[in-house]
């Protein structure tokens, strides 16, 4: 275990956290809403400012990248579910599936904000 120096000439044990991808997202909603600077929030909390940046840009870069467009064809459409061309593999949900898929969608949207 890496040890981290302190003034006073005794070095403390460093424990190293790991976190998981909703860890991080935590993290950067957190500082968000702190108003803290990141470098400021990064130090209060004893984490390495380089690796908040690199999650941050890692999430905030493929967050935008996994949707696929969907279009409504029609108003009768909305009674028949969703369906897509996924490459040669038609996909079609339920009405039922389509609006739990949209409602999931849609949290995961909000929590981001």
């Amino acid at each position: 275990m890496k040890a981290k120096a302190d003034f006073s000439g005794d070095a403390a044990p460093r424990k190293r956290v790991r976190r998981g991808i909703e860890g991080w997202r935590t993290l950067i909603s957190q500082q968000r809403a702190s108003g803290e600077t990141v470098d400021a929030f990064c130090a209060a909390r004893g984490i390495p400012r380089s690796s908040f940046s690199k999650w941050r840009n890692r999430l905030e870069s493929t967050s935008a990248t996994q949707f696929l467009p969907v279009a409504v064809r029609s108003a009768n459409s909305a009674t028949a579910g969703l369906g897509e061309q996924l490459g040669p593999v038609p996909v079609r949900l339920s009405p039922a599936a389509a609006n739990r898929l949209l409602d999931a969608i849609i949290a995961r949207l909000a929590e981001s904000l």
